[in-house]
């Protein structure tokens, strides 16, 4: 580009910058949407600083009852204790599925349970709403409030009879267009910029967030993205129409469409497609399976009677009694493995069907790049399926880690002992900590790939239309003779 050129380009988005400023209606919507912003703002923080401090609270309460015990290594397991998913700045930035899906794992000995205490459970009327969040402001508000500076940009020239007067002036169609939709784009980064750059200051102070930085970088990246698709999309539909009127209901449309109809049609098209089963189904079938017998195996009773004649066999014993450790311990553990191997046999079915769902709707994210850009805040925060899913087997590994430790503890400990074997709080005090951690970043990414390209992909899509138009439809209309 030349520096005239250059120069050109600057004073017209200059221009319309200042045209966008003086209009009376977009101040006030820009007032409105930022008073939401430090509303949704001082919601978010509050969210964070009581999810956090009810965490750290329940973790330090059960941890102490956990470490101040005097029990027998089998009933402690049976005691148990409770895990908690970990919160952060970012997960109420876009809470996702954290208000239905369970944050709360139970460790138990003979069962298995899958994480629970969604908060919607108690809060049905309040959170079919949704919560106000930073998330869904930029989701929903923004792009609306931009679909309506662009689509009448091009119009209102057409209405005032200035288009005429541009072209005449040697301002080319394809010029005007883009000057346009830079300058309704570049207002609105202007705008929500302040809010991200906010973010990212408070994560820098606080040593123990500045792993997050990594990912509020690519929720910026991924919605200034969006952004820009939306400022297209407004200016072809102003590019397209008649008049004003015209092009703002066509807007107002897409963006029901697009952001409301459509994402609650294509969830439950996936919900009922691939409909998992139920809890009570998937526990009946684990219980039974264990108690049975899976793929031809003994049932419970005779699983448990040949482990014992093995571990006779194998360490040349007639009795029990011979056995250099007390095998109640080790058949303990053989239970539990089964019992383990059972759960996640039903649970690989489960999760099937669930993995079906995602993959529609990542699909489905293709043709409406709003799916994408909610799958891709909600996976950067860490709020979605497959963060849920992460934290399960982090738990999960962690229980079943601990309560084979404590059948050792007293298959190795407790032969000969007279009377009850107990464990007291020195030795729970050193059993290992739960400590979730997020996946890595490049995970993340990767799995997002679709939802970006899907994005990319519509960005050029209307870069191509808008240059068609600027070459037909103004050019054929409104250039002088």
């Amino acid at each position: 580009m030349k520096k005239n050129d250059f120069a050109i380009w600057q004073m017209l988005i200059k221009k319309e910058l200042l045209v966008v400023y003086r209009n009376k209606t977009m101040l006030i919507s820009t007032v409105m949407i930022w008073m939401l912003f430090i509303a949704a703002t001082i919601c978010t923080w509050l969210d964070y600083q009581s999810g956090h401090k009810q965490r750290v609270e329940a973790n330090a309460l059960f941890r102490q009852q956990w470490e101040h015990q005097q029990r027998n290594p089998h009933d402690a397991a049976h005691f148990g204790t409770y895990l908690f998913k970990s919160i952060n700045l970012l997960n109420v930035f876009d809470t996702g599925l954290d208000d239905y899906a369970g944050n709360t794992y139970r460790i138990e000995a003979h069962v298995q349970h899958e994480p629970d205490a969604a908060n919607a459970l108690g809060n049905d009327g309040s959170m079919r709403f949704g919560r106000l969040t930073l998330a869904l402001i930029l989701q929903l508000l923004i792009p609306l409030l931009l679909l309506f500076i662009t689509a009448t940009s091009i119009t209102t020239e057409k209405e005032q009879g200035t288009l005429k007067m541009l072209l005449a002036q040697g301002l080319s169609t394809s010029r005007l267009i883009w000057v346009k939709a830079i300058s309704s784009y570049l207002f609105i980064v202007a705008v929500v910029l302040p809010i991200f750059l906010l973010m990212i200051f408070v994560l820098l102070i606080f040593p123990e967030t500045t792993v997050l930085l990594a990912r509020l970088l690519w929720v910026m990246f991924a919605f200034l993205l969006y952004f820009l698709f939306i400022a297209l999309l407004g200016t072809l539909i102003s590019a397209w129409s008649g008049h004003s009127g015209k092009a703002l209901l066509t807007a107002l449309s897409c963006w029901i469409l697009m952001s409301i109809i459509s994402p609650k049609l294509l969830t439950g098209i996936a919900d009922r497609s691939y409909l998992p089963m139920s809890r009570a189904a998937f526990t009946d079938l684990v219980e039974q399976g264990y108690r049975n017998g899976l793929n031809g195996d003994d049932p419970y009773a005779a699983r448990g009677e040949r482990f014992v004649r093995n571990m006779l066999k194998k360490y040349h014993a007639n009795t029990v009694s011979e056995l250099p450790f007390n095998i109640e311990g080790l058949t303990f553990q053989y239970h539990e493995d089964y019992r383990t191997m059972m759960f996640n046999h039903y649970l690989a079915q489960v999760a099937q069907q669930f993995n079906k769902q995602q993959n529609f709707l990542k699909i489905a994210g293709i043709f409406n790049p709003f799916l994408s850009i909610k799958r891709i805040s909600m996976s950067l925060s860490g709020t979605d399926y497959y963060h849920h899913q992460y934290f399960f087997k982090q738990a999960q590994t962690y229980r079943n880690h601990l309560i084979k430790t404590l059948n050792e503890q007293l298959a190795m400990h407790s032969k000969g002992v007279n009377g009850e074997y107990t464990l007291g709080p020195h030795y729970f005090a050193q059993l290992n900590k739960f400590d979730d951690q997020l996946p890595p970043i490049h995970k993340v990414i990767k799995l997002n790939e679709i939802a970006f390209c899907a994005i990319a992909g519509w960005i050029l899509l209307l870069t191509v239309l808008l240059q068609f138009i600027a070459s037909r439809s103004l050019a054929r209309h409104y250039e002088p003779a």
